[in-house]
């Protein structure tokens, strides 16, 4: 029998969300996750990605130039 733990990576798209990023990167436990990615998703002036990068220094950030949608922000946090 395997013992070993997965690896997970916590995906989070974010458009707009440097209000409440920090909390949601935060509630993620740290047990639970070996990473987090989270995905700018086309915010205005990368506002969003400053605010991650202050708020959350270890999450990985994938920042798109245009808003892809939910789906396409997951699959590019996937992807990267």
């Amino acid at each position: 029998m395997n013992n070993e733990k997965p690896f997970v990576s916590v995906i989070i798209a974010a458009l707009n969300e440097e209000a409440a990023i920090g909390k949601v990167v935060n509630a993620v436990p740290p047990t639970v996750a070996n990473e987090i990615i989270v995905v700018d998703n086309g915010s205005p002036r990368n506002v969003a990605t400053s605010t991650i990068r202050e708020l959350c220094p270890e999450a990985r950030i994938v920042s798109l130039p245009e808003n892809r949608g939910y789906a396409g922000g997951l699959h590019a946090g996937a992807c990267n």
